[in-house]
């Protein structure tokens, strides 16, 4: 028999080389709440940013990561994007590029009542923005 999730929400681990620009995109964009970092020692530090029941990690290893360069993110399997249901498409994408990330696909209306766009943040990392 499978376990049972403990809450009813999903945590998310960003990997980085400097946290702030992550922290300033995700809150400015859509609204995290920018939570206490904890410090593991020789590991690095762990920032979180709620959403709800959510997390959002975003950890700087004492060791800089590596870049990866993918530029579509249905071009590698494995997890390759987040969706942030945000209440106002217009403005979350607005707010996009003042805070260091990229429009890669404006928003459009994908069917009617759903409005969907694709963003990139500081370090790369893809979302989908969506609406209604």
């Amino acid at each position: 028999m499978a376990a049972k999730m403990a809450k009813s929400a999903l945590d998310v681990g960003l990997v980085t080389a400097n946290a702030k620009p992550l922290l300033d995109f995700y809150s400015g964009v859509a609204g995290f709440e920018i939570l206490d970092p904890i410090e593991l020692p020789n590991i690095g530090m762990i920032h979180k940013l709620a959403c709800g029941e959510s997390i959002l990690r975003v950890m700087v290893p004492v060791d800089p990561p590596m870049s990866d360069d993918s530029s579509s993110f249905s071009s590698t399997a494995g997890i390759r994007y987040l969706t942030l249901e945000v209440d106002d498409i217009e403005a979350a994408a607005g707010a996009v590029e003042a805070l260091g990330g990229s429009i890669t696909l404006p928003p459009f209306e994908l069917r009617p009542g759903r409005r969907v766009a694709q963003i990139a943040d500081p370090d790369g990392n893809m979302i989908e923005l969506g609406q209604g």
